[in-house]
């Protein structure tokens, strides 16, 4: 997990949050791991509420994006409006089809177009463009893992 700061201001005052690893630091005081505060899970993210005085700001893990902290529905980094994105229902057919091709051939060729198609669905691409890549990236799993079985049994 990468290395993060935010300057968050409340009505209580400015408080300087630090992400490090796995643990947090409240105006630089002592890290305290992430499992200390509450947290909810999504399917591949996690939300955890992190107290700032009498308020609380929510630090967003995300599956191949970088953290976020929101404080009053802001991006706590570019001050933009922020509210945490589900994964849409196609995105979730996608990525059990990709857990489907395991059963195919390849797991390796799978658990790389599940990692691809879990990027591309939280990309800012028109969901139109990513539905198109995410059935791509199918047919192109199924195709090469068929190249590889015939040549597999090829050798044989």
């Amino acid at each position: 997990m990468a290395n993060k700061s935010w300057s968050v201001t409340t009505d209580e005052g400015t408080f300087s949050v630090d992400l490090k690893g796995n643990k947090v630091s409240i105006n630089g005081g002592a890290p305290e791991r992430l499992t200390r505060f509450a947290k909810k899970t999504h399917f591949v993210d996690t939300e955890y509420t992190i107290p700032l005085g009498n308020r609380a700001a929510t630090l967003f893990i995300q599956s191949m994006a970088a953290p976020i902290l929101a404080y009053n529905g802001h991006n706590c980094a570019t001050g933009e409006p922020w509210e945490y994105q589900k994964i849409p229902a196609w995105g979730i057919v996608f990525l059990v089809l990709d857990l489907l091709t395991i059963l195919y051939g390849s797991w390796i060729i799978s658990a790389f177009a599940l990692i691809v198609t879990a990027v591309v669905i939280r990309s800012k691409l028109n969901t139109g463009i990513k539905i198109l890549l995410s059935i791509l990236l199918i047919v192109g799993t199924l195709v090469l893992q068929t190249v590889l079985a015939l040549a597999v049994v090829s050798m044989i």
